[in-house]
């Protein structure tokens, strides 16, 4: 018995002797792995920084990093989902413990409850152990469930960054069909399309689908005008076709900036999980070195305190299994190290690399804003070379149209005062001044109308000939005059009835007239109104819109009615006899005569009056 306990001790000081030269050969959590322990270790030279690669050497590069991170996802994917793991065994022994240690305590308050105090106090000694077993478990448990979620994001993480690096790989090899030029230019104009539709939520479904409709109307008319111009410039196309391309390169060129920016940003994502595995591991390497040197010790004790064998060889495997896990874990922590420091050399290549897509980005992005500002000098419409050109070829159509206003003005002045004339002068009401007065106001009124007409219809034209889009001028200006039509319309309503009246010359000043319940003479006439003043002396102020009927009591002829008093002392049939007379002698009459058409109508009494 002496023997075997020698034969352990010495076991144990040889192990505990191990466990510290293998301690001494573990890097310290804060040390930076270097890439010669690195080289070492995995057999590969460390990749320095290249000022410049060529498309055949990254293509290896990417094939080859491609292959090592297909190989590290199988690794991780059935370390994962592996039975035997490191994560499942943890998880299976702070289970067992925990179950062990909860039937203990439910013994010991048993025991205690029976009164047993011997027994109880030998259970409290192994409830500790116990103690002790489970916390040390419930660490280990801790880091496999730590590993096992940096595994999980390793994971994904490595998954994007093969998709990227593929990506990468495909552009470099042309496996990767590029998008033609229609692609592109739809592309664009959608984007555009939906930037410039965006309207307020207090829209309709419909008015956004007209406006939308409208836009592209709009785009379409502006497009097919730039087009012709186009054409009509060789120089101007050839600079639109090279800044074309120039654009192409440098959306390319920006693209590459981002795939090679985003596969950065993966690889410094899995540097971080690689430095918080190595992290992890030396924590591993840490607990499962303090949990050997505990159970050598304990095993040592329990020798000496004569424990039976079936304790001390639980003691011994516990050992003998945390010293597989202390190997196991040193084993973690190198090939964590030289993962890290290939992913240092990954990283420092590729920033290498975005150096120079950088700045050839920058150079292409410069090349497209040149060839662009060469297209914009071109295009601008202020430039010497293109107001030339403009005065060649819309300069006489531009003249003959203002030209034309002109002399469809003048025409429509010369017939327009003949045609008033004639249309006026059809009548032998009034006196001469008056028919000309009246033929005038018209005159005034149909050579304005017509010249608006003209004026406006020809600066359309000019307009239009001048490039603008008059669709949308002619639209605003429709909706702008229909707005005023409808406020105004009465104020129209008059002129326009006015107008009409004049011209059918459907009565004058000095008339005696009968519009509704008013009867008056006419004392002003304009386009909008009508002055009558009754017999009363009231002026009556009449919008010409407001007529709907005229009663003229002296046009072409009037009877003149006159009242004669007479006293109740005279004889009726004598004043009736002298009046007779009276107008007999003004139809013979030279100067009132001609104004007389028939005789007058025999007098009569038409009413008994207080006095005569």
């Amino acid at each position: 018995m002496s023997w075997s306990r020698h034969f352990y001790f010495c076991f144990a000081v040889l192990a505990m002797t191990a466990a510290r030269a293998d301690d001494a050969k573990v890097a310290p959590p804060d040390a930076a792995p270097s890439s010669a322990t690195k080289s070492q270790a995995a057999g590969k030279p460390s990749v320095a920084p290249k000022a410049e690669t060529s498309d055949v050497e990254r293509i290896a590069d990417l094939r080859q990093t491609l292959e090592d991170e297909h190989t590290r996802l199988k690794e991780l994917e059935s370390e994962f989902n592996d039975p035997a793991s490191e994560y499942a065994k943890a998880e299976k022994e702070f289970q067992e413990l925990d179950r062990e240690l909860e039937q203990k305590n439910e013994s010991l308050k048993k025991l205690k409850t029976d009164g047993k105090s011997a027994e109880a106090t030998a259970l409290e000694k192994e409830l500790a152990s116990v103690e002790k077993q489970r916390q040390r478990a419930k660490e280990r448990f801790e880091l496999a469930l730590e590993e096992r979620k940096t595994r999980r994001e390793e994971i994904a993480t490595l998954q994007r960054k093969t998709q990227l690096d593929q990506e990468a790989l495909d552009e470099l090899t042309g496996a990767k069909p590029k998008q033609d030029e229609d692609s592109k230019s739809s592309d664009k104009e959608n984007d555009r399309d939906k930037k410039s539709t965006k309207s307020k939520h207090s829209e309709t479904d419909a008015e956004k689908k007209n406006d939308v409709e409208d836009k592209q109307e709009d785009s379409k008319d502006k497009a097919a005008s730039e087009e012709k111009s186009d054409e009509a410039d060789p120089e101007l196309m050839q600079a639109e076709e090279e800044a074309r391309k120039k654009d192409e390169e440098a959306d390319e060129a920006q693209e590459e900036t981002r795939s090679i920016a985003a596969r950065i940003a993966d690889l410094q994502k899995l540097i971080a999980q690689e430095q918080k595995i190595l992290t992890l591991a030396r924590k591993k390497v840490e607990l499962a070195q303090s949990t050997q040197k505990e159970l050598e010790a304990e095993l040592v004790k329990r020798q000496k305190e004569g424990a039976n064998a079936t304790e001390l060889q639980e003691l011994r495997t516990g050992a003998m299994d945390a010293r597989q896990r202390f190997l196991a874990a040193q084993a973690d922590v190198t090939e964590a190290t030289d993962r890290l420091n290939d992913r240092r050399s990954e990283l420092a290549s590729l920033q290498s690399e975005q150096i120079l897509v950088l700045q050839d980005a920058e150079q292409a992005r410069l090349a497209a804003a040149t060839a662009q500002e060469t297209v914009d000098e071109l295009r601008n419409p202020f430039t010497l070379r293109n107001i030339s050109q403009w005065l060649l070829d819309h300069g006489p159509r531009v003249l003959l149209l203002v030209l034309g206003m002109f002399v469809m003005n003048y025409l429509s002045h010369f017939f327009s005062n003949r045609t008033i004339n004639l249309v006026a002068g059809g009548t032998s009401r009034g006196s001469p001044i008056e028919r000309e007065n009246r033929a005038r106001t018209l005159v005034g009124v149909f050579q304005n109308a017509c010249t608006v007409a003209i004026f406006v219809v020809g600066t359309l034209m000019v307009l239009e000939e001048c490039g603008a889009n008059v669709t949308v001028l002619v639209g605003g200006v429709a909706v702008i005059g229909l707005a005023v039509a409808f406020g105004a319309q009465n104020l129209i309503k008059d002129y326009f009835s006015g107008f009409v009246m004049l011209l059918e010359n459907q009565y004058m000043l000095n008339d005696t007239i009968r519009i509704g319940t008013v009867t008056g003479q006419v004392e002003r006439i304009t386009l909008r109104m009508t002055v009558v003043r009754d017999s009363s002396g009231i002026v009556h102020f009449i919008p010409n819109g407001t007529i709907d009927g005229v009663s003229n009591e002296t046009h072409g002829w009037s009877r003149a009615i006159v009242e004669v008093g007479v006293a109740y002392k005279e004889n009726v049939d004598r004043v009736m006899s002298v009046l007779t007379e009276l107008s007999r002698e003004l139809r013979a009459d030279k100067t009132f005569g001609p104004m007389i058409v028939e005789d007058a109508l025999p007098p009569f009494v038409e009413a008994l009056g207080e006095s005569a």
